[in-house]
């Protein structure tokens, strides 16, 4: 086998961390770096090698209590086609913004190919995520949290997904790391990891890439981008692709911040509104309970069993959360009321319910992300009193709000292409 100098030097310091500790996430460490770095034809038997080597992982003495009995592996491919489709966008806003090349004098364009220099770069970073597609499995991956049931080895034809066939903590319970040791608000109650069954895995898997393939669809046709007059807008394309690209990366950030309950939280809030133009609703509405309780109902219909068994517990996680938060209007509670009184001042009352109560005071706590205290004069009244109200402990899970109407994105492709058509606006 064959390893480039730049890599060698990385790989034997991990094999020696992974030969000295013995831990679990050394040896993830050491053959995630050598299946990225081996020559193709050498992945088959360094592959089938990981997999017996977590076989052999145990946590106790005894032989027989190996803890990844449905280890697996799968290979998820990601198409050129696809690639080259949603780089028209990239290409076009070129050619409209450079005058010469749109002139036809490509001399400059020669001479940036020859230096490396890219040409059709616009906002290429803030969409590379489709390039390699490591940003399209990450909340697959990251589905368990705070737990993990697979690690993803991204190749250049795609992405090898090593499955233990069950989840693990993905968390220590001490510090791990010096920045670890700062002091943050975090989870207050453990979480309890369901079993999974043997063919769960490639149950989410397949699930996962079919939408995939079906919301790519729709963002790698032209048609979907067009004006009312059918003219393909490249700027209205590019913008699509940012939004949708946005939200798979920070539902995946939202979903590993499981030690920050405030990051989690303001991530969650900015992953709402980004959904806000690809679900047709707004903020206020995905943060009622009835909404949120039928959208988990229409998931646990339409999903596969064992594709659920992965998928679904952290999306009925932030329903329950979003149920708990109700429990924080301790006014309500302690004057024994069925509804929440707010006081508007000059014997003004707005009574409600304690869902509608609990969707405005998240917003308000979305809105805060400006700094709180309300600036239009018809909701400063109704923002005090809703802070009054409620003794401002939300529930960790809430933040999974934003992965639960990731998942009815991915269940309704159509609607997204509806709503980014936008009547040809």
């Amino acid at each position: 086998m064959a390893i480039g100098d730049r890599v060698g030097p990385h790989l034997q310091r991990r094999q020696l961390k992974a030969e000295e500790s013995g831990a679990l996430i050394d040896l993830i460490n050491h053959q995630s770096l050598l299946l990225h770095a081996l020559p193709a034809a050498d992945l088959p038997v360094q592959a089938r090698y990981f997999m017996e080597t977590l076989n052999e992982v145990r946590f106790s003495e005894d032989p027989a209590s190996g803890p990844f009995p449905n280890t697996g592996v799968y290979l998820v491919e990601a198409s050129t086609a696809l690639l080259h489709r949603v780089k028209l966008a990239s290409v076009w806003l070129r050619i409209e913004q450079d005058a010469r090349l749109g002139g036809g004098d490509m001399s400059h364009i020669k001479g940036a190919n020859a230096n490396d220099d890219p040409v059709f770069a616009s906002s290429a970073g803030l969409y590379d995520g489709i390039t390699l597609f490591d940003a399209y499995l990450a909340p697959l991956l990251a589905a368990g949290t705070p737990a993990v049931w697979g690690v993803n080895v991204v190749r250049s034809f795609g992405s090898l997904v090593f499955s233990f066939g069950t989840f693990i903590s993905g968390t220590e319970g001490d510090a791990a790391e010096l920045l670890q040791s700062i002091s943050l608000a975090g989870p207050r109650e453990a979480v309890d990891f369901p079993r999974i069954s043997a063919h769960a895995a490639q149950g989410a898997l397949q699930w996962w890439t079919e939408r995939l393939n079906l919301l790519f669809g729709v963002l790698g046709d032209l048609s979907t981008f067009t004006d009312e007059l059918g003219d393909y807008r490249p700027d209205k394309h590019l913008e699509g692709l940012l939004t949708i690209e946005q939200i798979f990366r920070r539902t995946t950030s939202m979903l590993v911040a499981h030690r920050d309950a405030n990051a989690r939280r303001a991530l969650s809030f900015t992953i709402l509104d980004s959904l806000e133009g690809v679900r047709g609703t707004d903020l206020l509405t995905m943060c009622r309970l009835k909404h949120a309780t039928n959208v988990l109902a229409r998931l646990e219909e339409a999903l596969p069993a064992d594709a659920a068994e992965i998928l679904l517990p952290a999306a009925r996680r932030a329903v329950r959360a979003l149920r708990e938060m109700q429990d924080g209007f301790f006014l309500r509670r302690q004057l024994k009321t069925a509804r929440v009184e707010l006081q508007l001042g000059a014997d003004a009352v707005r009574s409600l319910s304690p869902e509608e109560a609990t969707a405005l005071y998240l917003k308000v706590l979305r809105d805060a992300t400006h700094g709180h205290g309300s600036n239009k004069d018809s909701s400063r009244a109704q923002t005090a009193a809703l802070l009054a109200h409620h003794d401002g402990d939300v529930p960790h899970d809430v933040g999974l709000l934003g992965y639960l109407y990731l998942l009815d994105v991915m269940l309704h492709p159509e609607r997204v292409r509806r709503l980014l058509y936008r009547q040809g606006c």
